[in-house]
């Protein structure tokens, strides 16, 4: 009687040997499978299959145990879960590509009711787990269904084949978002996703450009009713604003979903709805537009706090000088401080907090007006100032080499047509301060004093 209990427990020894030997020998991937096909005969608790990759071979092995598998059975097992199942290149093509599965999730919001959101890239990885090894996809009068069928698995084979054909069609051109996926950093990641959440009339953009552009420019009246956002399923894709990398994802997602409907079941020698394609590459055009304009923004301000705001007049004056001088508008502004604070120390003016007009010294300066030119001098000194303009524009720019250049804050206005050596003779500026106090000014930086030159 002992030798066959003994017996008995060597033979449950080596097959439960066997089970832990076969499983560990499995990808995760075929264990879920194995899972699958233990929840189809009852042999599961869960009526899901749980994610869990790092316990999901502890898990089928101790069912197998507990069931008492032998080596026969359990091969006979392997075999039937293979074939029930789905070979990984059907869902290839969005188990390891997250721009992929976004664009799954859209499609599906309305065939899995799931309320739960996507906030991490965790979130996306149970939601491909819950496709592939949970649901029961299949097509039904061209639409996807969630439904039982004797044939599950090949309907569901042919599902998602024909998702991966349509997902391929419907891809933006790479080169046309270029500019958003070179180099794309935090701000410009964050800016277009705010852009793609605000509301925007997405079936119209090519006519009403074409009725803009009639009207002359002017705006057209939009019926704001139409309008919707170009970022999808934005109510449950929640990424925050740090995970730039995930953003970048929902918005090449959401710009690929654009033309689903338009390659949904498309066969060869289809009509392909030109209009939407139009519409979607208008929009593309439009989010480099606005990233644009925001970077010339961010420059104009970093050049505003740079420089001095001067007014329009005084900007015109300042060119003036700098002709009459030969200088650049610069070196003219150098000479003015420096000739206005050598004449206060000269004459021991203090300047404390409480006095903060520190450019009265401005006040007396006069501006002499040069004299008329010889003519035959005229070319060479034209094509002397250019030069010396374009080099003050360059000292002004040289901070945004990478960027395009904008025009320089002190050289947008016109100067009147007229030619001065810059070898004329003008005399220095020395501004003239008086003995008496200063009085309390209330002007600020850009005061009209300039006006006086």
């Amino acid at each position: 009687m002992r030798n066959v209990r003994r017996n008995s427990s060597e033979i449950l020894i080596k097959e439960e040997e066997y089970i832990e030997k076969k499983v560990n020998a499995l990808s995760v991937y075929n264990v879920y499978w194995c899972l699958s096909e233990l929840r189809k005969r009852g042999q599961l608790s869960t009526g899901t299959v749980l994610k869990n990759d790092s316990f999901c071979k502890l898990q089928l092995i101790r069912i197998l145990k507990e069931r008492r598998y032998s080596a026969r059975s359990l091969n006979t097992f392997l075999e039937v879960s293979a074939e029930n199942s789905i070979p990984l290149s059907y869902v290839n093509w969005f188990y390891d590509d997250t721009r992929a599965a976004l664009w799954l999730k859209m499609v599906l919001r309305n065939t899995i009711n799931s309320s739960e959101s996507i906030i991490t890239e965790s979130d996306i990885s149970i939601f491909i787990h819950d496709v592939i090894f949970n649901r029961k996809l299949l097509i039904s009068n061209k639409k996807i269904v969630e439904r039982s069928s004797d044939s599950q698995v090949a309907l569901k084979k042919i599902t998602l084949e024909l998702l991966k054909d349509t997902y391929l069609l419907s891809q933006v051109n790479s080169k046309d978002i270029r500019w958003l996926t070179n180099n794309g950093g935090r701000v410009k990641i964050n800016h277009m996703y705010q852009y793609m959440n605000k509301m925007h009339d997405l079936n119209n953009l090519k006519i009403n450009k074409e009725n803009k552009k009639k009207n002359g420019g002017r705006k057209i009246h939009m019926n704001k009713a139409g309008c919707q956002q170009a970022l999808i399923c934005s109510g449950t894709i929640k990424f925050k604003e740090t995970d730039t990398a995930m953003r970048l994802c929902h918005i090449l997602a959401s710009l690929d979903y654009w033309m689903f409907d338009t390659y949904w079941l498309y066969k060869d020698g289809d009509v392909v709805d030109r209009e939407t394609a139009d519409n979607r590459g208008l929009f593309i055009s439009n989010m480099e537009d606005v990233w644009n304009s925001k970077q010339r923004r961010d420059r104009n301000k970093i050049k505003k706090n740079q420089g001095i705001d001067l007014t329009s007049d005084n900007k015109k004056n300042l060119k003036y000088l700098a002709k009459a001088c030969g200088k650049t508008q610069r070196e003219v502004l150098n000479d003015l401080v420096e000739s206005a604070y050598s004449q206060m120390r000269g004459q021991d003016i203090q300047l404390d907090p409480s006095f903060p007009n520190q450019y009265k010294a401005f006040d007396k300066i006069t501006l002499e007006k040069p004299s008329s030119l010889p003519s035959e001098h005229t070319e060479r000194e034209v094509i002397s100032e250019d030069t010396f303009l374009t080099k003050d524009k360059q000292e002004l720019s040289s901070d945004y080499d990478a960027d395009p250049v904008d025009q320089s804050r002190y050289d947008n206005e016109e100067v009147p047509a007229e030619t001065i050596t810059p070898k004329q003779e003008v005399q220095p500026f020395y501004p003239k301060v008086s003995n008496r106090k200063p009085a309390e000014d209330k002007a600020d930086t850009n005061t009209e004093n300039y006006n006086q030159l």
